[in-house]
């Protein structure tokens, strides 16, 4: 029994060493370290507020905490998001109905001082959910998607700026 586990522990351990040699034979760097060029161009974005309702507040909230804070703001990020809700029906003769609420989000990247756009694009996102015959409960379900949503949009954006950066390196 202490043999199997001693064996055990042993595989897992080569498992990792070999994880972490695999990792480093692939050029992998994390992205969130101080001395990383990609941080320290994501810590020079300043944020325009977004004037959609509260989704809006939560996408500028959400990319607020997942960029870097930063004195020298010499890139401004210009975000507008919609939402357009659809319903659908899954069976003929059916009270069985799915809400479908879709995000589309148009963002650009310029310079301040240049007004150079550096990165610009749009995506939509789509998410769904059951209703039910309260409307009261439609409302809820509607607002927690619409807030995944506008998450998911500032953590797609997040990721893309990164990717801009990294291809002018």
């Amino acid at each position: 029994m202490i043999v199997s586990k001693r064996i055990t522990v042993t595989i897992q351990q080569l498992l990792l060493v070999f994880l972490l040699l695999t990792i480093s034979a692939c050029n992998f760097k994390p992205i969130y370290s101080a001395n990383n060029h990609t941080y320290k161009e994501l810590s020079n974005i300043e944020i325009e507020s977004v004037s959609s309702h509260v989704e809006g507040a939560d996408y500028y909230n959400h990319l607020a905490n997942l960029l870097p804070p930063g004195k020298n703001l010499k890139y401004l990020l210009s975000t507008s998001i919609s939402f357009a809700n659809n319903f659908s029906v899954i069976q003929q003769n059916s009270d069985i109905l799915r809400e479908t609420s879709t995000i589309t989000v148009n963002y650009t990247l310029t310079e301040k001082d240049t007004e150079k756009i550096i990165e610009s694009d749009n995506f939509s996102r789509m998410a769904s959910f059951s209703t039910s015959f309260s409307p009261y409960s439609n409302s809820v379900k509607q607002q927690d998607e619409q807030k995944n949503l506008a998450i998911m949009a500032a953590e797609e954006v997040r990721n893309r700026i990164m990717l801009a950066i990294e291809s002018k390196k």
